[in-house]
């Protein structure tokens, strides 16, 4: 068997952050990948599953036949327990291939910062985040038709030319990828360390 989906998009559904992936940062990303990909690049994006105390058995089977993971910054990305499960599974994944490590510095994970950055969790600051959207994260329908929604495209163009970058060196989809379950949150976020 071979990945469902290339990439996984991990976000907090929030009235702000929800909203722009949904309205802007997702139909732009997917149709400019498949503009420069060699084959469809397929992006699972939940939109629909409440958040709650598990992972529902589908989500689940997303993460795991899931290459690449996108996660959206927030900090309130960092008090989610499932953003952090979806983070921390293809942590897991990345340190059981020796991804994320000297030699393989990239690994599984391509954050993109949406807010903050000053009260992200204290682990999130080892990782390199690849692209800041801080100044064009504009959750309304609106932004479509303002000005700066040409440098988000252009910000858009420079995520997508780098994931299919890295598509070709994703690892053998493996049945048994972990999937880790939600933690509970203690009062800086994660109740374990994620890098």
């Amino acid at each position: 068997m071979a990945y469902q989906h290339e990439i996984f998009i991990s976000y907090r559904r929030t009235s702000t952050a929800g909203l722009w992936v949904q309205n802007h940062f997702r139909p732009l990303l997917e149709g400019r990948l498949n503009e420069i990909a060699p084959g469809n690049v397929r992006v699972f994006c939940d939109q629909n599953m409440a958040e709650g105390v598990n992972l529902s058995a589908d989500l689940k089977r997303h993460i795991r036949n899931s290459g690449l993971l996108l996660s959206v910054w927030t900090a309130d990305y960092f008090r989610s327990a499932w953003c952090m499960a979806e983070w921390q599974s293809f942590r897991d994944r990345e340190r059981a291939l020796g991804l994320f490590a000297d030699e393989h510095p990239l690994g599984l994970i391509y954050p993109v910062r949406y807010a903050d950055g000053a009260n992200y969790h204290p682990d999130a600051n080892q990782a390199l985040c690849r692209k800041d959207f801080t100044k064009l994260n504009y959750p309304y329908e609106s932004f479509r038709d303002s000005v700066k929604y040409l440098d988000f495209d252009e910000l858009v163009q420079q995520v997508a030319n780098d994931l299919v970058a890295r598509l070709p060196d994703l690892p053998s989809w493996q049945p048994d990828f972990p999937v880790s379950e939600p933690l509970p949150m203690g009062p800086v976020g994660l109740a374990r360390p994620v890098i």
